[in-house]
């Protein structure tokens, strides 16, 4: 990763990420999987799983959209083709 970005992503993001409480709907996700037959330690593997995913997710929405976003305030985009990330 560019050293800037992870900066950014270190400095930025990711305090943002750590409070995903706003944005991360866990009851939701607890509601549907208390309504399969699974046991306790497999519920609990996959809400971490799920949340996992989740995090890493964000992250890479960050990774992708900050030198778009870069790209776009600058008007740095090359019009009729496609743009390498």
């Amino acid at each position: 990763m560019n050293p800037l970005y992870e900066k950014l992503l270190t400095g930025y993001a990711a305090p943002l990420l750590r409070d995903i409480g706003h944005f991360y709907n866990d009851e939701e996700i607890l509601s549907q999987l208390e309504q399969l037959s699974l046991s306790e330690d497999t519920r609990r593997h996959l809400e971490e799983l799920i949340f996992d995913r989740y995090l890493q997710w964000s992250t890479d929405a960050f990774a992708l959209g900050l030198p778009l976003g870069l790209a776009l305030a600058h008007d740095n985009i090359r019009r009729g083709c496609p743009q390498q990330l």
